[in-house]
């Protein structure tokens, strides 16, 4: 069977226009400006979660981002060559409709329609998230040099991005990469799209979440009870690193469930497909650093068959938060070259 190849070599290029990127998120987007050298120019930050299940307010805030961009970088909004989008979920074949997006409530949502309608005369590119992200990582990050790639981003969901030949892989129908909705534990907990077990259900920060109010439900104790003024569901990923720099147990054990997992998923994905580097991303990954990483990797070599395949690097993004929002970058550069 032939491997699918995008039919787009995801460089940055010599356009003199910059685009503006949208890197959206559960929880928040980040708009920006983004020169085809890569130089970010502006950066603005959105709420996303308070306008989940609210797709046309949503969209509007996108807009409004958009040009707020613009603004920041002192350019005129005309000047922008186009928008390119990141959004969490899979795509449909022409890469203009969500799919799915649990984490937003939206279904079947013709994005870049309603972006375009909001935004006149500015075409608008549309990306899966994490694809998007991996885009950039091996483009710019840590997965420069290797032919293939599998990129798993773990915050408040987890999804994933294939590079095949130098190339993202979108796979048969578009939605290559979805490790996030992979079961990973029957029977395990549900998930935003509706399933039980998946990746997501077990290794996201709601997951996480969850381990650790079920410990302090146990009468364990933490420091995550102070930092938090006793409202544990508001965990985010930074009070955990701060736990964990503590030596806090039970932010500890949390974020080792987390990892074991994630590294049970990323060997089963290498004994599937065999990529030449593993690259660990997102809001969780980043905020607890290589503990998080080495411990995803010890998981993850113990699920490998292959020995020689055990070798294979399964590193930290390089990129950070910008991941999404440089791959948004290279989606709209793409899309401008061959439109």
């Amino acid at each position: 069977m032939a491997v699918a190849r995008s039919e787009t070599p995801y460089t940055m290029t010599s356009s003199p226009q910059p685009v503006v990127a949208i890197d959206l998120g559960g929880t928040k987007a980040l708009a920006g400006v983004v020169d085809a050298d890569g130089t970010v120019r502006s950066r603005v930050w959105l709420p996303s979660r308070d306008l989940s299940g609210k797709p046309a307010e949503l969209l509007d805030r996108l807009a409004e981002g958009a040009a707020a961009a613009a603004q920041q970088a002192d350019i005129p909004f005309a000047s922008i060559g186009a928008v390119g989008v990141c959004v969490p979920g899979p795509l449909d074949s022409s890469r203009s409709v969500v799919a799915m997006a649990p984490n937003l409530g939206w279904v079947e949502l013709a994005v870049r329609q309603e972006l375009e309608r909001r935004l006149p005369n500015t075409p608008v590119f549309l990306e899966n998230d994490v694809s998007a992200a991996a885009l950039s990582e091996h483009s710019l990050g840590a997965g420069q040099g290797y032919d293939s790639m599998l990129a798993v981003f773990i915050g408040s969901g987890v999804g994933g991005g294939l590079v095949v030949d130098g190339r993202l892989y979108h796979g048969a129908h578009g939605g290559a990469g979805e490790i996030g909705h992979m079961t990973i534990r029957a029977g395990g907990p549900r998930c935003g799209c509706g399933r039980f077990g998946c990746l997501e259900a077990m290794a996201a920060r709601d997951a996480v979440t969850r381990y650790v109010i079920r410990e302090v439900d146990q009468s364990h104790q933490t420091v995550l009870t102070d930092i938090l003024h006793g409202n544990l569901r508001a965990l985010t990923s930074r009070d955990l690193a701060q736990a964990i720099a503590q030596n806090d147990a039970v932010a500890v054990r949390a974020a080792r469930r987390s990892a074991r997992y994630a590294g049970l998923a990323i060997g089963g994905v290498v004994n599937l497909w065999d990529p030449a580097v593993v690259v660990i991303g997102g809001g969780i990954a980043e905020a607890l650093g290589p503990r998080y990483v080495e411990s995803t990797r010890e998981i993850a070599y113990r699920q490998i068959l292959a020995s020689s395949a055990r070798e294979v690097p399964i590193v930290a993004s390089k990129l950070g938060d910008d991941a999404g929002l440089l791959g948004a970058a290279l989606t709209a550069f793409a899309g401008l070259a061959h439109s």
